[in-house]
């Protein structure tokens, strides 16, 4: 049967540094939490500097029940992030291209391009895919913004993960010396740390409902 794609393409601008933009994508953990109403557990299979395999829980869009999905997500290159979807015994599969485009040191341009295949006789669903694709990268990128913000923030105070803020742990350490440099480089290191269970028994939600209560332990 003759194949073609469906595609849609988003793109916003955040003021962020585009490593920290990066971490927000690669930090699987914030998903059954910051995106409850659409997933519900994420487990890692495998990972590494360049890539992660996960097996995800989720809802679509449209879809009324909650499907399980493995998603591939590779770093192709510091600017480029490649995703791949698939479902429903690999008869539904999803490529997304993200693009990230620095403006200047503190804001970065995020295009993503989705593909999704389908039979030719589908390619009347082109408008209806873009349209809910589109909606679906808004309302995703109205979520992750306090994260990301909050992120920022105390990343220029001086945060490390795991380790806190230096002038917080040890009173000898002045804090004028953060204060002084607002501008302290965003590095991005992969695999992100982790602080649950994601890669054995998966990160879940206890309480869908809640949206600050509910991660696993």
């Amino acid at each position: 049967m003759k194949k073609t794609y469906l595609k849609s393409t988003s793109e916003a601008v955040a003021p962020f540094p585009k490593d920290l933009l990066l971490w927000n994508y690669w930090d699987h953990e914030h998903v059954v939490g910051t995106h409850f109403e659409h997933y519900k557990k994420v487990k890692i299979i495998r990972e590494n500097e360049k890539e992660c395999l996960s097996e995800r829980t989720a809802k679509l869009p449209l879809v009324p029940f909650y499907i399980t999905e493995q998603t591939l997500a590779k770093l192709e290159s510091p600017n480029k992030m490649l995703v791949y979807h698939s479902t429903l015994f690999n008869l539904v599969k999803v490529k997304q291209v993200f693009d990230f485009e620095e403006i200047d040191k503190n804001n970065c341009r995020v295009t993503r391009s989705d593909f999704l295949e389908i039979p030719y006789f589908l390619k009347f669903l082109q408008k209806l895919f873009d349209i809910i694709m589109k909606k679906w990268f808004v309302a995703v990128w109205a979520e992750d913004m306090p994260m990301r913000e909050r992120r920022y923030k105390v990343w220029k105070l001086g945060f490390k993960d795991f380790k806190g803020i230096d002038y917080v742990n040890d009173e000898k350490v002045n804090s004028n010396s953060y204060q002084r440099h607002p501008e302290r480089d965003y590095k991005l290191e992969l695999p992100v740390p982790k602080i649950t269970n994601i890669k054995k028994e998966g990160s879940f939600r206890l309480f869908k409902k809640s949206k600050h209560l509910g991660y696993s332990k």
